[in-house]
């Protein structure tokens, strides 16, 4: 992609310059930079999932070299304070928070060499206002004759 835009720039005449003197400033990304770039991507979706920032911690690290010779990238995000409106209903999402993460990733650029092997979630039974016994109890869905039918 970066090829394809230098050679329209360059015929265009707006391509890059030749550089007078030495520049100690690197073209390439580190892993930390990579790291901060996803660890953006990530709170932002959280926060506008209303999950306050101080409730939860986010960590992102480089977990290893895929077999295509990518960077792969995991995400933790930790519960520090148990939000008894809110921590259900964005454990009850992950998938779609996944999937909005992923989404962002795809659309970047800057990402686009590297590999991001998901979000892991946990939450401590010491976080702050965590439930100390189970709330709920899984229950078995009986289909009822007359109600909509399932899709075959």
């Amino acid at each position: 992609m970066m090829g394809i835009i230098s050679r329209v720039l360059s015929r265009t005449g707006i391509g890059p310059q030749p550089r007078l003197g030495n520049s100690t400033l690197s073209s390439e990304f580190t892993d930390r930079d990579i790291e901060n770039y996803y660890f953006r991507i990530i709170t932002d979706c959280l926060k506008r999932m209303l999950v306050p920032a101080e409730d939860m911690e986010v960590i992102v690290r480089r977990a290893r070299v895929d077999r295509y010779g990518l960077s792969t990238f995991s995400a933790y995000v930790r519960i520090l304070k148990w939000n008894p409106v809110v921590t259900p209903v964005l454990l009850q999402n992950m998938p779609v928070v996944d999937a909005r993460v992923r989404r962002m990733i795809e659309a970047s650029v800057i990402l686009e060499q590297t590999h991001f092997s998901g979000l892991w979630f946990q939450v401590a039974s010491n976080a702050e206002g965590s439930p100390t016994s189970l709330l709920g109890v899984p229950l078995e869905l009986i289909h009822q004759p007359g109600g909509p039918q399932p899709a075959t």
